[in-house]
Parts: C-alpha cells; structure tokens; sequence
C-alpha cells in the first residue's frame, strides 16, 4: 500500500492563504502555485471589500480556487450579509468559502457566531459549492471541547442537509500529537467532515514564537521551544517537514482522522511557503522509505 503524503491529497494536496495587500506583490500565482490549488482570501479587520474580490478574481482568472474568509461578526446586518455573498460569487468567482467568527467578542450585527450565518437562510441560494470551517485541536479560549464540538456536527448536519461540501481547517500547530489527539475525539463524537491541518509555512522562529503566542497555540509551542537549534539561533528558516512527517506516518498511514491535506499560514511569506508546498508534494515524507513504501537512504 503507498505510504503517501499530506501534500498529495487530491484533488490539491494542500491550500494557503494570502491578504489583498501581500497579493499585490505576487507577479503571478500561476508561477508559483499548481493549477486549481485553493488560495484563501484572508478577512483581516478594515479589508476593503473591493479589494478582496478584486483578487479572488484574479486568482480565479490564472486557473486558482478563489476561498475567501467570511467573518461572520463583521458583519453589520442581514443585509451585508447578502450583498458580501452576491459580490463573492458574481464578482470574484467564487464557490468555496471559509466561515469563521472572526476577531473581537461583539458582533457588528445579527451574527455572533457562525451557525447564525447557515441560519440566515442565504447561503443555500448563493451558488456556492461549499464551505470551510474552523478546528482547534489545541482549542479555544471561550468555548469547551464539548461545545466546539457540538457546532461542528451542526455544521456538517447542514451541510448534508443542503448538499455542501464541507471541511475544517485547523488552527496551526507545530506539533503532530495534539491534531491526532483532536482528531480521534473529534471522530468519536460523529466528526467526519475532512480535516486540512493547518502549519505554518517556512519561516524564522522568532516569527513563528511571536504568532504561537498571538494565536494561543501553547501545546505545540511548547515543542518547537524545547529544540535547542531552534532557540539558540543554529536555525535560522524553520520549515513544517518534520511535522508534516510525523503527521503523514502517525496519522494519514495509520488511518485515524479524515485528513484532507494541509493548510499553509505564509507567516514567512506568500512566495516562500507556496515554493516550500509545490517543491516538497511527492518528496519522501520521511527518512527510510519513498512514496511507496520502498527503503530508501535520507532525503
């Protein structure tokens, strides 16, 4: 049986994700990315709406899957929430996009949380294909496991229920055990949407340490600080192949969880992680074997 990676998933072995501003620097995805390789549109506090179409488009138009983040407590009224639908699909192309509550505690609106959103009614009319949905395996600072997930099986109920695609993407993490551990309680509490496992993309650790710390993911920080090259400067670009490794072997080959491929944050930049995704799928996923399962020397 191949022992196959993360990174070759089909149809796209991994995602990434971009803000407007980074893309203005980006030549051409096409240079860089696989035809058809979901690029999210990041939703960051003041993003210009326009703007953000503007470059769903673009990516639509040079052969990529446009997936914008829809945040569902920016939202101002029901209202908002239609025309930001109407303009994503008719403007930008768009037919996949990633829920989630977005940042701050009070919601701008009618949506305190993203369950409101499937609630509104709307995104069954939309012409929308599918949607994306937040998962913390290392979890959340105002909700419990039980509770996160109760949403998710919500979520995937309605999906089901109005013939979505459906998927998570977790939070990113730089170790393997706390997303196999969430995966398996997920799976046990009838969790079976497909899992993209968020990592950061290459990057300083100093970077990496400042966004672990921004983002609340302490389990697995707590790993990457305990490698002396790590924090003793010896390395100066850290990169997800071991972690990658550990999931591929420990997870995908082992059958646990319903992993889907990778998400890459570009926290060391957009260009740096989409060459480190395109050049790294089809690689050998760990030292001892290839692709199919043959020993092989290092890589």
């Amino acid at each position: 049986m191949p022992y196959d990676s993360l990174l070759d998933r089909e149809p796209t072995g991994f995602s990434i994700e971009i803000t407007p501003s980074a893309a203005r620097k980006v030549p051409s995805f096409a240079a860089v990315l696989p035809a058809d390789t979901p690029v999210y549109v990041t939703n960051l506090p003041g993003t210009d709406v326009c703007e953000a179409m503007g470059v769903c488009r673009r990516l639509r138009d040079e052969g990529m899957r446009p997936v914008p983040h829809l945040a569902a407590r920016g939202l101002k009224s029901r209202g908002d929430l239609a025309v930001w639908l109407d303009r994503a699909v008719g403007e930008g192309g768009v037919r996949e996009i990633l829920l989630i509550a977005g940042s701050g505690e009070r919601a701008a609106g009618p949506f305190p949380d993203t369950l409101a959103v499937l609630d509104s009614g709307l995104l069954e009319t939309a012409g929308l294909r599918g949607f994306g949905v937040a998962g913390h395996p290392e979890g959340h600072p105002n909700a419990g496991p039980a509770v996160l997930a109760d949403a998710l099986r919500r979520k995937q109920a309605f999906a089901a229920a109005h013939g979505f695609d459906a998927w998570i993407v977790t939070q990113f993490t730089f170790s393997a055990a706390p997303v196999l551990r969430w995966a398996e309680t997920m799976a046990d509490a009838g969790v079976t949407l497909p899992i993209r496992v968020g990592l950061p993309g290459p990057a300083k650790p100093a970077t990496l340490i400042n966004y672990a710390r921004q983002c609340g993911v302490g389990a697995s920080l707590r790993v990457l600080t305990r490698q002396p090259d790590v924090m003793t400067g010896l390395v100066r670009s850290w990169t997800p192949d071991t972690i990658l490794a550990d999931l591929t072997r420990q997870g995908l080959w082992a059958g646990r969880g319903h992993f889907a491929g990778v998400h890459l944050f570009p926290f060391g930049g957009f260009a740096k992680a989409a060459t480190w995704a395109t050049e790294s799928a089809g690689r050998t996923v760990y030292p001892g074997l290839n692709a199919d399962g043959e020993a092989v020397g290092l890589t």
